[in-house]
């Protein structure tokens, strides 16, 4: 029952059996190495160490006690003494893949040995062959390798097995959301769909919906970036040549527009729904108005007078830069996102908002007013610095 519940993903529930068998028979070496799995998969390594050892001494010789305290030596980061141990599990039992499989994993979280790690996750798949778990092990250290092409294979040899395996899934949608360039928008479409794959066949990963929303992120930082670049060579262009800034102006607002519709043609509805929740959530409720408050300027900007492209068009910056800030994606699951606190980028924003109505003032107003319009701004921009920094100070 202690075992069926392990594999159900319950170790609390194995651990709870396991205790009266344990009370009753101290030296059962079976239940000490389920005890082991069960404590481990709670995050409870030293109490693993402690259950493993107890195995190990009442039976030196079995493979199962050894790979067991492998484990619990790896997971409190004392890889020699896993590697050892799982090298003398492998000795005992040089037939089992499952034997391979450990090693490979110790010298895979050492992160040192690579080559090694290769040459036992190779041994596992070869005596093992229809077992997906072990092409994973290798596709992992493929990855360590750097060779991501035998990874993403690796990844599909174990799907082929196991289509549910949401480990497989999850990680093939990681290799395509992480190693890809800006504009490789039908990659990071394929990986958000197989992110959504990992999580209806596990919906407990909270690794596969933490990348789901990096890449979505990404996708809207992209955007974001192609709108600022543009509006600010727009922005750059208007005092010495209108038509060029208005040409550019006009493609800020296309290219960004056609760069989202590539990526969302081929998204799937459900992932479409899901895109359109996270914007208006949070933070990127504000990136939503900003995005469209530059979108709004920089039309104004193809139609509007020539005087007023520098100020229509700095602001139109100002704000796309404030989309790329508020789009960051997090660093660790449960992140809200990188830079500053929603707070900070509001004055952040203030900060911008008062430069470009300084810098408009100066294009628009009469002559008298410009020094007033000017000396405002910074004001306005100084207040909102002065804040963030009392604020940060205060929080320390």
């Amino acid at each position: 029952m202690a075992r069926a519940q392990l594999l159900r993903g319950d170790p609390g529930a194995a651990a709870e059996l396991l205790g009266p068998v344990l009370a009753t028979e101290p030296d059962d070496v079976t239940a000490l190495v389920l005890m082991t799995h069960a404590q481990l998969a709670l995050k409870r390594p030293v109490l693993a160490e402690e259950t493993a050892r107890r195995a190990v001494r009442h039976a030196p010789e079995w493979p199962d006690a050894l790979s067991a305290l492998s484990r619990a030596l790896t997971a409190l980061e004392r890889h020699d003494e896993a590697i050892a141990t799982a090298r003398e599990a492998v000795r005992r039992q040089p037939e089992n893949p499952y034997r391979h499989n450990r090693l490979a994993w110790a010298y895979l979280e050492e992160g040192r040995h690579p080559v090694e790690a290769e040459h036992a996750a190779r041994e596992a798949v070869r005596h093992g062959p229809d077992e997906a778990d072990f092409r994973l092990t290798y596709a992992m250290v493929m990855k360590q390798l750097n060779l991501l092409d035998r990874a993403r294979q690796a990844l599909r040899d174990a799907l082929s097995l196991e289509p549910d395996n949401a480990v497989a899934q999850h990680e093939l949608a990681a290799l395509d959301v992480v190693h890809h360039h800006p504009f490789a928008l039908s990659r990071l479409a394929r990986g958000a769909s197989g992110l959504v794959g990992a999580l209806r066949a596990d919906p407990r990963q909270e690794a596969s919906r933490f990348l789901l929303d990096v890449a979505l992120r990404q996708f809207l930082v992209y955007t974001s970036i192609i709108l600022v670049l543009l509006a600010y060579v727009g922005w750059r262009l208007a005092e010495g040549s209108a038509g060029g800034a208005r040409i550019v102006a006009a493609l800020a607002v296309l290219t960004p527009a056609a760069y989202a519709g590539f990526f969302l043609a081929r998204l799937d509805p459900a992932l479409r729904r899901y895109l359109r929740d996270l914007l208006t959530h949070g933070r990127q409720r504000v990136a939503v108005l900003a995005a469209g408050l530059a979108l709004c300027l920089l039309l104004l900007a193809v139609v509007a007078p020539s005087g007023w492209l520098t100020a229509l068009l700095g602001t139109a910056t100002a704000a796309g830069f404030a989309v790329r800030l508020l789009t960051a994606p997090a660093d660790e699951p449960g992140d809200k996102g990188r830079g500053l606190s929603t707070y900070s980028l509001w004055l952040v924003a203030g900060v911008c908002i008062a430069v470009a109505t300084g810098l408009a003032a100066t294009d628009v107003a009469d002559a008298g007013w410009r020094p007033a319009a000017v000396a405002a701004a910074l004001a306005a921009a100084a207040g909102c610095l002065f804040v963030v920094f009392r604020r940060r100070r205060a929080g320390r």
